[in-house]
C-alpha cells in the first residue's frame, strides 16, 4: 500500500471526475495536508465548484487518517430538493469502489485500512436516499453526510430528534468527535455557527478529538475570520472566468399581494415565451428558455402557482422541502434533463419548475430564465445562482439571462416586518427599485454585493453555551426534569420556535407490524410542529415555508379537539416511539414535541403532487415497503389489497377454502407477479425478486393480510438490522442463534479494541475499551436471564453447559427475569467484586462506566430495582472469580454510579465520554449482527 502525497490529489480528482481540479481546489488540498487544519471560512462565488471540498476531505482521510476526521458533514439550513454534495459523494464512492486506475486502487486500500475493510459511506440526515442511521454503526468508518441544522445539531447536543434516549449518547459521541463540519451558506444559520464554535471549544479531556468547523459563505458568522478565496490564478482559469462573468439581468414586477403571484407568473411566461417556450435572440435566431424556475416564499403560494400554470396549459413541476424523500426523488427524475447544468440532452419544449427556498442551497439546477418573489438580498443571490449556472447561455447567445422579481405591495410596502425576512425585504425592494430606474438590474455572480446592510435577512443570536446547559443535556437517560431548549442554540433566541415533526402515512399502525416494517426516513414528511398540530386538530392551515421561520401560533389559539376517543383523526394517528419501545403512543395533538414521528391513516390526505397540503383529501400512498428497499437493508411486502401495485394477493381469509399452505400460495403469487413485472415500479420489482428467492421469506399473519419479510438466504434466519439494535434486550439478545456468553464477550472485546486502535487512541485507553467489551454482559449469568434466553423451558435450561449471550433458535422472550431489572448493572456489581479484575484496567472507573451504560441507561442514574428473590451470581474471568448478589436496591450502588459518571465527564469531556461509550456499544451491536447471520 503506497503513501499518498498532496501532489497525488490532481490525479485522484481526474480519475474520479474526468477533468482536472480548479487551481483553488488543489491549493486547498495542499493547505489541509500540509498544516493539518482547514480554513475557518471558505468564501467562493456560486458556481465555482464549492462541493469539491468533499474531494479534498475524502482524499485527506486516505492520505492522513491520523489528522483527518472520519466523518465529513455538510450542514445546510434548508430542506434541500437535491444536493450536489450527496450526488458527488456517491460518485466518489462508486469510482473508488470500481478502482479503475492505480490511483483509485491506492485510495481504496487506504480507506479500507482505516476501518477494517469498510469503504466510504454516504448518508443523509435530512431525508435523501439512502436515508438511515447506518453512519452511526461504525465509529471508525469514513462517512460523508448531508444534514439539516436540526438533525445534526440536535444530535450534537445530546437530544437527537427521532433518536431514542438510549441511542442519544452514541449519536452525540459520533457528531462531537472525529467530525469535519462544513456549514454551507452560514448566513442562513448564524446561531448554529455560534453554537458550533462554542462546542468546539469544550474540553476534550486529552482525547484526539479531530473536530473542525468550516464555514462556507461570503458572509461568515465572524467578520474577523480569515477567508479562503479565489486568487489571481483562479480568476485566470477560463472555466471559472466564464462562470463568474456571465451576464444576467432582472426586471421588477409589482403585484398587489402574494395571492396575485400565480397569475403574474402565468402572464410573464406567456408574454415572453409563449406556449412553446421559445424566446428569440435577435442576433442568432436561436431558441432559448427551455427551462424556467419560479421561486416563491411560501409552500401554499408554490402550490397555487403550480395549479395556475397547469390550468394555463404549461408543463409544470412542484418541488419544495415539504415532500417525502421518495416523492422528491420521483419528481427530480422527471425534471432532471431540463435543469441539469451540464446536460446536452435537454427535453424539447418548455419546463417550468415551481419551488420554494429549498433550492437556494445545494440544488445544482440551471434555469434559462428565472421568476422569483422578492426576498432579502442574500436569498436573491442564491436564487440567481440557479440562473445560467455555468454561463453557457450567455456564451452561446451573447445576451444576458433574464429574470423577473415580483414584489407584492402588501409585503414590500408593509408597515410591519415580513414574517420571514423582517425589514430586509422592504429594504431590498427599495434598492432594487432605485436601480431599476436606469434599466434592467445586473444580477450576475459578482453583483448585488453593495446593498445596504438592512437588506440582509435578520439574524438571530445563539445564547451563551454554559456548563449548566451541557450538564443538563449530557443526562440522557433519565433526563432532568428541567432542561434548556436546544432550539435556541440551533436557530437563535426567537419568540416562536419552528422545529419539525415527521409525518408517515401507513395503513397498519399496530405495534407488531411497525416492528416488522419500521418507519424509515425515506417516507418521512417534515412539517413544522405548529402546522402539524393545526392539521391534526382540524384547525385552519398554518402557512409554512422552507426556512427556519414558519408562523407558530400559540397552542391556546388553536381549537384542539380531544383526539382520544373521537371519530376524527384521534383514532387514526399515533406517535411512534421507536423499534425498541414496547408500544406506540396515542396522544393529543397539543402534546406533540419536536422530532416526534406521527403515523397517520392514508385516507386523511395531507399531500398534493407530493407536497404538504393540509387541505387535500386525496388518499396518500403508503410507502412503507418502498422505504425498506430504499433503506438498503431488507425487502418487505404487506399483501394488503389497499396498497398500490398489489393485485389480488393471497389472504388469510382464503384459508378456510383451501388446503394449500399459506407459504405455497404466497410463493406462487410472487412468481406470477415477477413474470409480469415489466410495468412495475423499480422498488416493487426489486422486492419481488428478493422475496421470490425461495426459501428466504417469512410469512407473518395479520388479521386481514400476510406480511412478507426477508430472511438470510444462507442461514434461513431473519435478517437482523444493526440499526434496530437500539439498546433493548429484545433487539440485541433475542436473535435466535444460541451464541455462548464467553464467545460473545471475546468478540465484543476484540472489536472494541480494534476500533480504538484504528481511531488512534492511546494504548492504555484501547486496553480499557477491550476489557470493558470482555466484561459488559457478565450479568447475564443470572439463572433467570438464562431461562429467558431458552424461552423459560426448564429442560432446555438444564441442558445448557455454559451460559448463553443470545437466545436459542425459535424461542420467544421469556418472563423469568424480573421486569425492569438490568443485566448490565449486575455486570458492574460482578466486576466491582474482584479487585484483581479491576486492576487490569488503566482507568477502572471508565471500565465500570462503559460496562454499566452499554445499553444507554445510567446517564447518570441507573434504573436499580429491588430484587424480591435475590440470586447469587458468579463468573470466572481470566482465572479470577467474580461474585455478587443480584439485589442492588440496597446501599449506595446507584449514587456511586452517578458520582462516577460526573467524574468521568470532567475527565474525558461531554462528547469524549459519549464517544468512548459509542465505541463499546457499537462493537456490541456489530458483534450481535454478525452472530445473527451465522
Amino acid at each position: 500500500m503506497s503513501d499518498l502525497a498532496r501532489e497525488d490529489f490532481a490525479s485522484f480528482f481526474q480519475d474520479v471526475h474526468g477533468y482536472a481540479p480548479f487551481p483553488w481546489q488543489q491549493r486547498l488540498t495542499d493547505q489541509v495536508l500540509t498544516n493539518g487544519e482547514w480554513p475557518k471560512v471558505i468564501d467562493l462565488p456560486t458556481g465555482t465548484g464549492k462541493t469539491a471540498v468533499l474531494d479534498t476531505a475524502v482524499f485527506a482521510i486516505a492520505a492522513r487518517p491520523d489528522i483527518s476526521p472520519r466523518r465529513v458533514v455538510f450542514v445546510i439550513d434548508r430542506r434541500i430538493v437535491v444536493d450536489q454534495v450527496h450526488q458527488r459523494a456517491q460518485r466518489i464512492r462508486q469510482r473508488i469502489e470500481e478502482s479503475a486506475t492505480d490511483m483509485l486502487t491506492s485510495v481504496k486500500s487506504r480507506l479500507q485500512s482505516v476501518s477494517d475493510g469498510e469503504l466510504l459511506g454516504v448518508a443523509a440526515l435530512r431525508g435523501g436516499i439512502p436515508v438511515d442511521d447506518k453512519w452511526a454503526e461504525r465509529p471508525d468508518q469514513p462517512w460523508v453526510m448531508v444534514s439539516t441544522v436540526d438533525q445534526f445539531g440536535s444530535r450534537l447536543l445530546f437530544r437527537g430528534y427521532g433518536v431514542t434516549k438510549r441511542m442519544r449518547p452514541i449519536h452525540a459521541g459520533l457528531t462531537g468527535n472525529d467530525c469535519l463540519v462544513i456549514l454551507d451558506e452560514v448566513h442562513l444559520s448564524v446561531p448554529f455557527a455560534e453554537t458550533l464554535a462554542q462546542v468546539a471549544r469544550l474540553d476534550s479531556g486529552g482525547l484526539p478529538r479531530r473536530f473542525h468547523v468550516v464555514e462556507m459563505s461570503a458572509t461568515p458568522s465572524s467578520e474577523k475570520a480569515l477567508r479562503f478565496k479565489l486568487d489571481s490564478e483562479d480568476l485566470a482559469c477560463p472555466e471559472i472566468c466564464r462562470r463568474t462573468k456571465a451576464a444576467k439581468k432582472a426586471e421588477l414586477v409589482s403585484v398587489p399581494k402574494p395571492e396575485a403571484i400565480p397569475a403574474a407568473v402565468v402572464r410573464i411566461i406567456k408574454s415572453n415565451f409563449g406556449n412553446a417556450g421559445r424566446r428569440t435572440n435577435a442576433l442568432k435566431e436561436e431558441p432559448i428558455g427551455r427551462s424556467i424556475g419560479v421561486v416563491v416564499n411560501w409552500v401554499r403560494i408554490a402550490r397555487e402557482t403550480h395549479r395556475a400554470l397547469e390550468e394555463a396549459g404549461f408543463s409544470a413541476h412542484l418541488l419544495t422541502g415539504r415532500m417525502r424523500p421518495l416523492d422528491k426523488i420521483e419528481a427530480l427524475d422527471r425534471i432532471g434533463p431540463a435543469v441539469e447544468p451540464d446536460s446536452n440532452e435537454r427535453a424539447p419544449g418548455l419546463t417550468v419548475v415551481v419551488a420554494t427556498q429549498a433550492i437556494e442551497v445545494g440544488a445544482d439546477f440551471s434555469f434559462n430564465a428565472l421568476i422569483t418573489e422578492c426576498a432579502a438580498v442574500d436569498s436573491l443571490r442564491q436564487r440567481f445562482g440557479r440562473l445560467d449556472r455555468r454561463g453557457a447561455d450567455y456564451q452561446f447567445t451573447e445576451q444576458p439571462a433574464q429574470a423577473w422579481i415580483i414584489g407584492p405591495k402588501s409585503v414590500v410596502n408593509a408597515k410591519k416586518p415580513d414574517y420571514i425576512y423582517g425589514d430586509a425585504i422592504k429594504a431590498t425592494w427599495e434598492e432594487l427599485s432605485h436601480r431599476f430606474e436606469e434599466g434592467p438590474i445586473d444580477i450576475g455572480p459578482c453583483s448585488l454585493q453593495d446593498f445596504p446592510m438592512d437588506a440582509i435577512a435578520p439574524r438571530s443570536k445563539a445564547p451563551l453555551l454554559l456548563k449548566a446547559h451541557m450538564d443538563a443535556w449530557t443526562q440522557t437517560n433519565p433526563e432532568p426534569l428541567a432542561q434548556p431548549l436546544i432550539e435556541w442554540f440551533l436557530h437563535g433566541l426567537q419568540e416562536e420556535l419552528t422545529s419539525d415533526v415527521s409525518i408517515v402515512w401507513r395503513w397498519d399502525r399496530s405495534v407488531e407490524t411497525l416492528k416488522l416494517i419500521p418507519p424509515r426516513q425515506a417516507e418521512f414528511l417534515p412539517v413544522p410542529i405548529a402546522a402539524a398540530k393545526a392539521w391534526l386538530s382540524g384547525a385552519n392551515e398554518i402557512d409554512v415555508t422552507d426556512t427556519a421561520q414558519t408562523p407558530s401560533k400559540a397552542d391556546d389559539t388553536l381549537q384542539f379537539q380531544d383526539t382520544e376517543g373521537t371519530e376524527e383523526r384521534g383514532n387514526t394517528w399515533i406517535r411512534w416511539r421507536g423499534v425498541g419501545d414496547s408500544g406506540t403512543g396515542r396522544t393529543n395533538a397539543k402534546e406533540l414535541k419536536p422530532g416526534d414521528v406521527i403515523i397517520v391513516d392514508p385516507r386523511h390526505g395531507g399531500l398534493w403532487m407530493g407536497t404538504w397540503d393540509p387541505h387535500s383529501q386525496a388518499q396518500v400512498e403508503d410507502l412503507g415497503d418502498a422505504a425498506q428497499i430504499a433503506y438498503g437493508k431488507r425487502a418487505t411486502l404487506r399483501l394488503d389489497a389497499r396498497l398500490s401495485y398489489v393485485d389480488a394477493p393471497p389472504s388469510p381469509n382464503d384459508e378456510s377454502g383451501t388446503d394449500e399452505p399459506a407459504h405455497k400460495r404466497v410463493e406462487d403469487w410472487l412468481k406470477e407477479r415477477l413474470e409480469a413485472s415489466s410495468d412495475l415500479p423499480e422498488w416493487f420489482a426489486e422486492t419481488l425478486r428478493r422475496l421470490s428467492s425461495n426459501p428466504v421469506i417469512d410469512v407473518d399473519r395479520n388479521e386481514n393480510y400476510y406480511i412478507l419479510t426477508e430472511r438470510h438466504a444462507r442461514t434461513n434466519k431473519p435478517v437482523v438490522d444493526a440499526a434496530t439494535m437500539d439498546g433493548s434486550d429484545e433487539a440485541s439478545s433475542m436473535i435466535g442463534t444460541g451464541v455462548t456468553l464467553s464467545s460473545h464477550l471475546e468478540g465484543v472485546g476484540g472489536r472494541a479494541g480494534s476500533i480504538g486502535e484504528r481511531l488512534g487512541l492511546p494504548s492504555d485507553l484501547v486496553s480499557d475499551l477491550r476489557l470493558a467489551g470482555r466484561l459488559h454482559d457478565v450479568g447475564k449469568v443470572d439463572k433467570r436471564f438464562q431461562s429467558q434466553l431458552v424461552g423459560d423451558d426448564p429442560v432446555d435450561l438444564a441442558m445448557q453447559e455454559v451460559p448463553l449471550a443470545k437466545s436459542l433458535p425459535g424461542v420467544r422472550p421469556g418472563r423469568a427475569y424480573p421486569h425492569g431489572m438490568r443485566h448490565e448493572l449486575a455486570s458492574v456489581a460482578l466486576v466491582e467484586s474482584n479487585a484483581d479484575v479491576l486492576n487490569m484496567a488503566s482507568d477502572p472507573e471508565l471500565v465500570l462506566h462503559l460496562v454499566g451504560t452499554h445499553h444507554g441507561y445510567g446517564r447518570p442514574l441507573p434504573p436499580v430495582i429491588e430484587d424480591d428473590m435475590p440470586q447469587s451470581l458468579s463468573y470466572p474471568f481470566d482465572g479470577h472469580l467474580m461474585r455478587a448478589s443480584s439485589d442492588l436496591g440496597q446501599g449506595s450502588f446507584a449514587l456511586e454510579m452517578a458520582d462516577r459518571f460526573w467524574r468521568l465527564v470532567k475527565r474525558y469531556g461531554y462528547h469524549g465520554l459519549a464517544w468512548l461509550e459509542a465505541i463499546v456499544r457499537l462493537a456490541d451491536h456489530q458483534q450481535s449482527a454478525d452472530e445473527a447471520g451465522r
